[in-house]
């Protein structure tokens, strides 16, 4: 957050990392080493991960105790509006300014959905998450003491008690960041994964194609958009013939289902939490005139 300007420190909540869509997760050659859980992956069988092939969208067991892109921007409008108040109590005045939000597809393992292969190659898809507050293209200059008044009132806000339930935030010791890592290394380290991985880069050398680096999901192409379309596109082939480009997220979706079994009460509390903030933040926009429509 900026604390400097509070509509650089609104943009950052409200266009930055939002919840259910995954940050981007390293490649397999970049994962810190840590020292892995003991799962039986089998105790979580059935588990699935939705992947929308048309909006990039990635819904995954542990999903429902993180922030929705939807709830994010919510929450995150809620705590903008109580810094407003607060700048506007200290004698400035402050113009609402709003906006949505923006989430990235998962690339974990690569491009996975063909629709978007042939739209974006490997590039991964963007959606726009619509905001509650109108968004103000432009601020006048603040004087000085407008400044101290912004960056007084982001401190004392804060986050306004309402948690960041984002995942991959640095420092989150948290019950389900620790069930979300361990499901990434424990997938990355499972026989069912190494062999589709391996199936996938064989189709791949078959068909002409190098990986940009060892362990990696990205692939060589020429740059042009076109060849970028068809290395993506034979990139989900190899996938498919491989056992098909979702394998990796279930078997991710498996070992985060797995570990939630001895962990569903703290879930559940969490779960619990989540709903309150939301429902909170809900209420502080409709103190400030936001309609339940666009709720």
């Amino acid at each position: 957050m900026s604390t400097t300007a509070l509509a650089m420190l609104v943009m950052a909540v409200l266009i930055s990392n939002t919840a259910c869509s995954a940050p981007l997760a390293p490649s397999p050659t970049e994962t810190p080493a840590v020292s892995l859980p003991s799962v039986d992956r089998s105790a979580g069988a059935g588990a699935r991960a939705s992947l929308n092939e048309i909006t990039g969208e990635l819904v995954l067991p542990m999903s429902a105790y993180w922030y929705s892109d939807r709830e994010n921007v919510i929450v995150n409008s809620a705590v903008a509006s109580l810094i407003f108040d607060c700048v506007e109590e200290a004698g400035f005045t402050v113009a609402p300014w709003g906006g949505g939000g923006k989430a990235l597809q998962d690339g974990r393992y690569g491009q996975w959905s063909r629709n978007l292969a042939a739209k974006n190659g490997a590039l991964p898809e963007i959606r726009i998450i619509a905001g509650v507050m109108d968004e103000q293209p432009e601020r006048p200059a603040l004087s000085a003491e407008h400044q101290a008044a912004e960056t007084k009132c982001t401190n004392s806000v804060g986050r306004a008690g309402l948690p960041e339930l984002l995942e991959g935030l640095v420092g989150d010791t948290s019950v389900q960041n620790q069930i979300t890592r361990n499901a990434v290394a424990l997938t990355e380290h499972d026989p069912e994964y190494l062999t589709f991985r391996q199936d996938w880069e064989n189709c791949l050398a078959e068909n002409g194609l190098a990986l940009t680096e060892q362990g990696s999901w990205s692939l060589q192409s020429s740059g042009t958009k076109e060849d970028e379309i068809r290395v993506a596109l034979l990139e989900v082939d190899c996938k498919d013939s491989s056992g098909g480009a979702r394998k990796p997220y279930d078997i991710l979706a498996e070992y985060q289902a797995a570990q939630m079994k001895d962990h569903q009460a703290e879930l559940n509390a969490l779960a619990e939490e989540k709903a309150d903030a939301v429902e909170r933040a809900k209420q502080i926009l409709r103190d400030h005139g936001v309609a339940d429509a666009r709720l």
